[in-house]
């Protein structure tokens, strides 16, 4: 699995990081360092679960 993060889109709301903060690694601004990374098959319902929580629908899952 890959997270990919529309930098566009990212408001910096940070939900992601609230709701699986081992993956989502944002600056102090709330924006994510990383906009393109693996998941590790361990954490593939956190990134869901992060992806899921953007208000802005910039988080993508991709398998």
């Amino acid at each position: 699995m890959r997270i990919h993060i529309d930098a566009l889109q990212c408001e910096g709301h940070g939900m992601c990081a609230a709701a699986a903060p081992d993956l989502y690694d944002l600056n102090d601004d709330g924006y994510a360092n990383s906009t393109d990374f693996d998941v590790p098959p361990e954490s593939e319902e956190q990134a869901d679960s992060g992806a899921l929580a953007c208000p802005m629908g910039a988080i993508k899952v991709l398998h």
